[in-house]
């Protein structure tokens, strides 16, 4: 077989192209490749020019050189046959310019040398490639070679060949198709090189682009997992505040201790939110608004009450100043205005001075209203304010933040119509104006006496609930809020169990894990709501998948709530206020 190679053409030519790449990989192979492409073209066309021009003029002068080149171009192949391939490089940059002038000066005007130049500069792009010193040092020989050319011309520092004008003639029509040989050549392994490396870059791009979704996807499942366990530390953090502060025979170091660990337990959970929110974002789900009618005096001050105990950490205190303007309920998205004012609270908690005051201000501003959120910290530099708002752009803190909080806040008052601005001076503070559009409803009588910072609990004795979840501190954690509301509470640990555990007890509320394994929350609510044993009790789910998609799904699926892990017994006790009326009158509780 290797004795037949040397006799077909085109076997052999693929065996000269491969000479030396045996054991390169990558881009050094493909380089070797053209060096040794480029080669064997050179010698073929000096063979064939010299030959010619040796046969229509007799002159030795081009023979003897042509044929020089050629052999140095072997040189060239056996340079890169023992793999010193840098050598055979720079080797080939050094004989092509140097024949160029050569021929040149020898053959005057009548070689068009300009054309060679495109070659030079694509030969010099592939042969040193990943080598930009040296393709700078043989772009800029080729162009010093050519400007020397071009000066001969006109000056004769080398007196060209006498050649009569039909010599002229012949060599100019032989010499034009070997330039443009070249020329082609050269061109068309430059578009082959940009070729490979545009389906490289595709493929590159398209794995990125999978390892960004598995990313993604792994980071939000993560986040969902997280949620369970920390299910039972936020529980047990709001089960040891309620009991601290509800007796004084704890000691004060201790309920300093327990604050700080709700503290904790508020600041993770808000990270937590953050980054499945950001998350989304990037998975392309768009947030949905879901209005409600809620009393705006109460939301502000239910929610600067939790985040005071996130202060008390860094000894700041939190003011909450409603204009008497402001009518009492409005319209909005409250789940969402929560979010937006629990970033901008601990944003400012977290880079205000010890001892100073966070304020937020409520205020209406005519046909809008406005939510202002002011630090007493250093203030944010001029150079940031362009990309305070921009994923993952935040300051580094001891308190923490993953840079999160105020993209998303500005995603969500862009969604509700409005917009966020945020003015600063050194060593003053920090403003964030968040206006939105003011959709006032009818009054709502305001409480007669402002809400204490523990959470006054509404019991529902009699009130049969049952809890199904796999999660075992999950499980405990709402079962012992449902106790603190005097329920009587049972409790299931699969799908099964729970619907048999429903039937034997017939609750009037049920409290449903989505996601358990055999029999998961889905399948258990239908078969809750074929046994007419069970058909009536409200159910609420109970999930840390927080995704719109999952929530319509099981609230189509006959759910009457949805609650998300980590669970907040206040959001808990809301919940249960609001079913009431159902509760009090279930046939079930005399």
């Amino acid at each position: 077989m290797a004795y037949f190679r040397l006799f077909h053409p085109v076997l052999l030519a693929r065996e000269i192209i491969r000479t030396g790449t045996a054991r390169l990989e990558g881009e050094e192979k493909k380089r070797v490749s053209i060096i040794n492409t480029l080669s064997l073209a050179s010698i073929a066309l000096c063979l064939i020019f010299g030959s010619v021009i040796y046969y229509l003029t007799g002159n030795l002068e081009i023979l003897v050189p042509a044929y020089t080149e050629a052999f140095l171009f072997v040189v060239v192949l056996s340079l890169n046959y023992f793999r010193w391939h840098n050598t055979a490089a720079i080797l080939t940059a050094l004989v092509h310019n140097i024949s160029i002038v050569y021929f040149s000066a020898l053959l005057g005007m009548v070689t068009e040398v300009y054309l060679l130049f495109f070659f030079l500069l694509g030969a010099a792009l592939m042969i040193f490639h990943g080598k930009p010193l040296l393709i700078k040092a043989s772009i800029a020989i080729s162009v010093i070679c050519l400007v020397l050319c071009e000066l001969n011309y006109y000056y004769y520092f080398i007196q060209p060949l006498e050649l009569s004008h039909n010599e002229q003639f012949l060599i100019r029509w032989v010499t034009i198709p070997a330039i443009l040989v070249l020329d082609v050549l050269t061109f068309a392994l430059y578009v082959r090189t940009l070729r490979r490396k545009n389906a490289q870059l595709q493929q590159k791009a398209a794995e990125l682009e999978l390892a960004d979704k598995a990313t993604r996807r792994q980071a939000m499942e993560t986040s969902h997992e997280m949620r369970n366990p920390f299910n039972a530390v936020m529980g047990i953090s709001q089960d040891l505040l309620m009991q601290v502060q509800q007796s004084d025979q704890y000691p004060a170091a201790l309920k300093s201790s327990v604050e700080h660990l709700y503290s904790a337990s508020q600041n993770v959970l808000q990270i937590l939110n953050n980054n499945l929110e950001h998350l989304r974002q990037q998975e392309g789900v768009a947030p949905q608004l879901d209005k409600t009618v809620f009393n705006l005096r109460e939301w502000a001050d239910e929610t600067t009450k939790i985040y005071q105990y996130i202060a008390n950490v860094r000894d700041v205190q939190i003011a909450l100043e409603v204009d008497p303007q402001m009518p009492g309920s409005l319209e909005g998205d409250k789940i969402k205005l929560t979010q937006v004012l629990n970033n901008l609270l601990f944003n400012a908690i977290k880079f205000t001075h010890a001892g100073s005051t966070v304020t937020v201000h409520i205020s209406r501003n005519g046909p809008q209203w406005l939510l202002q959120v002011k630090d007493s910290g250093e203030g944010i530099p001029p150079e940031r304010l362009s990309t305070i708002f921009s994923p993952y752009v935040s300051e580094q803190h001891a308190f923490g933040g993953t840079g999160l909080g105020l993209p998303i806040v500005q995603r969500f008052v862009e969604l509700m119509n409005g917009r966020i601005t945020v003015t600063s001076k050194a060593g003053e503070g920090s403003v964030f104006t968040v206006t939105l559009p003011l959709t006032a409803v009818e009054e709502v009588k305001e409480p007669a006496t402002p809400v204490s910072r523990t959470i006054p609990l509404h019991t529902f004795p009699g009130v049969k609930a049952l809890v199904v979840d796999d999660n075992q501190m999950s499980n405990m954690i709402l079962v012992r809020f449902l106790e603190r509301m005097e329920c009587q509470v049972s409790a299931a640990f699969d799908g099964e169990e729970g619907v048999q555990k429903a039937v034997e007890v017939q609750p009037d509320i049920i409290f449903l894990d989505s996601h358990m394994p055999g029999m998961d929350g889905k399948a258990t609510l239908a078969a809750l709501q074929d046994n007419p044993a069970t058909h009536d009790a409200i159910v609420v789910v109970v999930s840390g998948d927080t995704e719109e998609a999952a929530i319509t799904e099981m609230l189509t699926a006959g759910a009457d709530d949805f609650l998300a892990k980590p669970l907040d017994l206040k959001t808990l006790h809301e919940l249960m206020i609001k079913y009431e009326f159902r509760l009090t009158n279930s046939p079930h509780n005399p």
